[in-house]
């Protein structure tokens, strides 16, 4: 019998375009490890997805990624990640895509922001 997957996403999601200025940034393994910067491939109220510019390894679905700065045209956000698909593993060009926890509410509100902008302008919103 075949598996199914429900879809979690419930919030309208905005992809950049490939000549943004839109990056995650993290040190992997959280603290003692190297400085990563991911070029982000989407955008949601509730989660990012980015590209793996190398490979990571030890990265699992199900994994904390801790204090994380995602930056888009002139925007920052902190906060932590909690990875919930790599696509098809932790390896370079794959695609990570996991739930985005503000840290605060200042960062709650300049995603709440960005995220009121992107839907003006329409032009990222992906169906």
């Amino acid at each position: 019998m075949p598996s199914t997957t429900t879809c979690r996403r419930s919030h309208t999601r905005f992809r950049m375009p490939d000549d943004a200025r839109a990056t995650v940034e993290f040190v992997h393994p959280h603290p003692a490890g190297h400085h990563c910067c991911m070029k982000l491939r989407d955008i949601s109220a509730s989660g990012v997805s980015f590209f793996l510019s190398g490979d990571l390894p030890g990265l699992d679905v199900g994994d904390s990624i801790d204090r994380v700065t995602i930056n888009i045209e002139g925007y920052e956000l902190h906060g932590d990640l909690l990875v919930m698909r790599l696509t098809p593993d932790a390896s370079r060009g794959a695609v990570c895509g996991a739930l985005f926890y503000p840290r605060g509410d200042k960062n709650l509100h300049a995603l709440n922001v960005l995220l009121e902008e992107l839907d003006r302008d329409g032009s990222l919103r992906v169906d």
